[in-house]
């Protein structure tokens, strides 16, 4: 005769066998399980498409999930890095952002599309590249001190070129002129490569740009450059004086492309992201890599990263307000 409390010892018994292998109530599934994607805000071709690419390709390895770049340019950035602020948290859509569209153009508009503090989770920031200030090689001053002095001399007939309006070339000249009480004409391009070959030209005294754009030029001889906007002497141009150190203490501006994802993108994601991204960049090929295109290789947490994009757009919203800088 079966007892009466042995049916119910069964349902419990298979009960608990089912909830041992469901499971956990509120477990989240292991990451990731599918493709990830990483949108660059520029076209193809450029610095942080290049660097994305390549963080690309050691994700998708040490992920074992493709991780595919997706270029959606517009804006000068803020398209795509919009559509970043926009996408769910869950660690499948990223972005490879630059420093205009995260410390730059959101304080120049009047309703910015995103808060690049508030918005985002800020997963890794691998480099970070100084401007060089270079001229034709014709040019009569051989360092930035020189150039002040000339500049001086030939009051109201000085211009600059840069790539852009609001760029960071813009505004490092900015600071520049600003500093040492220069009478300067902008006169903007359409990205790197006019300006530089306005520069090479002397239809401009002088352009800021990046050293991944402007150091091949340097190394070939194509322009001179008279100093650089790092806070310290470039391990790759130990010759090269900073800025800072020619009459301009503290004198310290670069561009920078960092991996960013959605606010709220769970914490575990984003450290196991931060962790690959930081032993790339520290693998000899990379460190060298970075250095052949005049940038300096970083290693920062998070929190770091955060901290240091708080101190970026505090820096350049003085200078924006100090120029009266405006996109029409």
């Amino acid at each position: 005769m079966m007892h009466p409390w042995k049916p119910i010892l069964a349902a419990a018994l298979l009960l608990a066998a089912g909830l041992a292998n469901a499971p956990a109530a509120g477990a989240q599934e292991a990451w990731p399980q599918r493709p990830i994607r990483m949108i660059v805000p520029f076209p193809p071709g450029g610095g942080t498409d290049t660097l994305a690419r390549i963080v690309a390709t050691r994700l998708q390895t040490v992920l074992g999930q493709p991780v595919a770049v997706e270029n959606r340019s517009g804006g000068s950035g803020v398209i795509g890095t919009e559509a970043v602020a926009r996408a769910a948290p869950d660690g499948y859509t990223l972005a490879m952002t630059a420093s205009g569209p995260m410390t730059i153009l959101p304080q120049m508009m009047p309703n910015p599309p995103y808060d690049p503090v508030r918005s985002f989770e800020h997963v890794a920031l691998p480099s970070a590249t100084p401007l060089f200030m270079v001229v034709q090689p014709a040019f009569p001053a051989r360092s930035a001190s020189e150039f002040v002095t000339w500049a001086r001399q030939n009051r109201g007939r000085v211009n600059y070129c840069s790539i852009g309006v609001a760029s960071p070339s813009h505004l490092v000249a900015e600071i520049f002129r600003q500093r040492f009480d220069l009478e300067m004409e902008h006169i903007p391009h359409r990205g790197s490569a006019p300006a530089l070959t306005d520069a090479m030209a002397g239809n401009c005294h002088v352009l800021f740009d990046s050293g991944t754009s402007a150091s091949p030029l340097v190394r070939q001889g194509s322009l001179r450059a008279l100093g650089v906007s790092a806070a310290r002497r470039m391990p790759s141009f130990p010759d090269l004086p900073t800025i800072a150190e020619q009459s301009a203490p503290g004198f310290e501006a670069s561009t920078w492309s960092a991996v960013i994802a959605p606010a709220g993108t769970p914490a575990p994601i984003v450290e196991r992201l931060n962790t690959e991204i930081r032993r790339l960049i520290a693998t000899p090929a990379e460190q060298e890599r970075i250095a052949a295109q005049g940038g300096l290789p970083l290693d920062l947490t998070p929190a770091q990263f955060t901290a240091f994009l708080e101190r970026e757009i505090r820096a350049w919203g003085q200078v924006i307000r100090a120029g009266n800088i405006r996109i029409d």
